[in-house]
């Protein structure tokens, strides 16, 4: 089973199929390291790691109770807030000439949060097993 990132805004329609972002999840801790070095708040603080958590909970819970869980526990973040993280990577990344597909997988991101912030809702950037 592998995990990726999915970003959904909170006006995403319920049929939403967000892209997966794979190369993102996988380079979380280098790219953590890479926001102390530039003195930026690091990525993994606007991860919503609600849904492994309930993947890998011993809790026996039905569909519906899952599903509340999920939503009580989700965490929504500012995207002026991520995104000032995100610009400030893929700047740094595109500079280094680093890998194209985390750059493209933060793009992604980017043009989420813009998207959010004109429709002024929040965003979710969550862990999903």
């Amino acid at each position: 089973m592998s995990t990726v990132l999915w970003m959904t805004l909170e006006n995403d329609s319920d049929d939403f199929a967000p892209d997966d972002l794979a190369f993102l999840y996988d380079s979380m801790d280098a790219l953590d390291e890479k926001c102390a070095t530039l003195d930026i708040v690091a990525l993994t603080e606007f991860v919503d790691f609600s849904d492994m958590e309930l993947n890998v909970s011993e809790e026996d819970m039905d569909e519906d109770e899952a599903e509340q869980w999920l939503a009580d526990n989700a965490k929504w973040v500012s995207p002026t807030e991520l995104l000032s993280t995100l610009r400030v990577l893929e700047q740094a990344l595109v500079e280094a000439d680093d890998d194209q597909d985390l750059i493209e997988d933060l793009q992604i991101c980017i043009e989420r949060c813009e998207t959010a912030e004109q429709d002024a809702v929040r965003v979710r950037l969550i862990a999903v097993m």
